[in-house]
This record gives structure tokens, sequence and C-alpha cells, in this order.
């Protein structure tokens, strides 16, 4: 079964050739561009899986490169992230409020890489034994799309994991920022799953945020929360949550918790 591609656009070849060496020792397939007007051809031609962007770069800047593939319908969903040697105090909230699902900051280490590429998209794609395919009913969770967000990354790391081998697909985000706008670029069509306290924005504000779109009235909510939810469950609920899961998160009742949210939706 062929990898998952990602597309690599960076103008220093000696980063290029480095960063490209990291992904592909995490199964991923490369594709490689050194400017903008390639990248955007590159993008449109091959429909990469995910696109890893410089933010300087010749021919127009990383967040515009960005903006201009989720103007076309074709690549609108193409999670986009950002690499900058820029100081992220000035930068980071920009780019992710502009679309990019992962600012990752110069010089690239290969494990925050492959975790931000991971979470964005999965790992690579393996064949798996019929044993041990996810059990459960499929009928419900199949492709339909998860946001996922929380500033805890090894906690966002197993979640998505879990989620994806239970056939989710699966869009994350770290911060309140980040949510909106990750929501309203991407759609997901099953549910979001909120961290309850998020830089930017606690989860129940976020929560109400999205709820005032029109065009997510509808979507279910789900809390996550170290808090204790004697206290905290019905403030959730009452909001406008479908569920409150607490943390530590047991992967099953989460599952759980979003298939029961499909099936009533």
């Amino acid at each position: 079964m062929p990898g998952k591609r990602v597309l690599l656009v960076d103008d220093d070849q000696d980063l290029l050739l480095a960063e490209s060496d990291m992904l592909r020792s995490g199964g991923y397939e490369v594709l490689a561009a050194a400017d903008a007007i390639r990248a955007m051809s590159v993008a449109v031609k091959e429909r990469p899986d995910a696109v890893v962007l410089d933010i300087d770069l010749p021919g127009g800047d990383g967040t515009t490169v960005m903006q201009r593939l989720h103007a076309l319908p074709q690549l609108a969903g193409l999670p986009v992230l950002i690499l900058s040697a820029r100081d992220p105090a000035d930068d980071r909230d920009a780019a992710l409020e502009a679309g990019a699902v992962a600012y990752v900051n110069k010089p690239v280490q290969s494990e925050e890489l492959l975790a931000a590429v991971r979470l964005a998209i999965g790992g690579p794609e393996v064949d798996r034994p019929e044993s041990e395919a996810p059990a459960g009913p499929a009928e419900t969770s199949a492709g339909r799309l998860v946001l996922l967000v929380d500033d805890d990354l090894d906690l966002l790391d197993a979640l998505a994991t879990a989620l994806r081998a239970s056939g989710f697909e699966v869009a994350v985000a770290v911060d309140a920022v980040g949510a909106i706008t990750s929501a309203v670029k991407r759609r997901p069509d099953a549910a979001v799953v909120l961290g309850f306290g998020l830089p930017g924005g606690d989860g129940l504000a976020v929560m109400q945020r999205l709820h005032a779109r029109p065009q997510l009235a509808g979507l279910p909510v789900l809390i996550l929360s170290g808090r204790d939810p004697a206290e905290y469950s019905d403030a959730a609920l009452e909001a406008g949550a479908v569920a409150y899961v607490a943390k530590p998160v047991d992967t099953e009742e989460l599952v759980t918790a979003l298939r029961a949210a499909l099936e009533s939706a």
C-alpha cells in the first residue's frame, strides 16, 4: 500500500535534504519544492497528504502560499505545517490563525517534525492483518472527521492514534485560535474533542464561539478535562457539550462517546 506523501518546501537545499531524510525515516514519501511557484504546481498536480512549508520562500512567503493552496477547492482542507526560524512570539499565532495546523521552529528537530506530521495526517500506511483490525462498529466512524484540540502533545498523539485506529479521520489543533480556524476550514463532520484548559481561551468559550457560527451550530463537542467532574461536568453539558470525558483519558471511553454522539445526531 502506498505511503502517505508530504510536500516539503524549503529554499535551503541542505535543509531540504536533511528534512527529507527526517520524513523518510518516519516512513513518509517526500515530494520537494524550493520556491512558492513550484510548491503550488506540485501541490495541484500531486495532491499530497500534507505540506511542510518554510515561511520564507522565493516568490511568496509560506503563509501566502498556504492561503493560495486553501483557496483552491480541491486543496481547501490540505494540512499545512509552517517551518520558521523567526521568533514564534511574533509569527506563531498569525500562522495558525491563517490556517496552519502546526508551527515548527528551525533548526528543525527530527522528533518534533515527525510528531507534528503524524498528528496532522497519521502515520505511514501499513498493511495490517485482519485479526488486528479495530473492533467495534465501523459504520458510524469510517471516514468521519474529528477535530482534536489539546495543548498536551503527548496526549494529542495518543488520542489521534486511537481515533484513527477506530476508523476516524483526525485533524488537530493546540490552542483556541487553531481550534476555531481548523473547525471553520476543515468542517469536521463527526465532532470536536476539546481540552477544557487551552491557550487563548478555555474549551467552553471555544465551544460557544463554534456554535455561534451557523455552519457549525449543530457540531457535537466533547470536553476533555482533568478537573473534578462533580464541579465541571454539569456546566459543560449545560453549555452545549454532548459529553464530558475525564483525564487521564480512557481511549475506549472516548471512542464510545464519539460513536454515541454520531448515532444520536
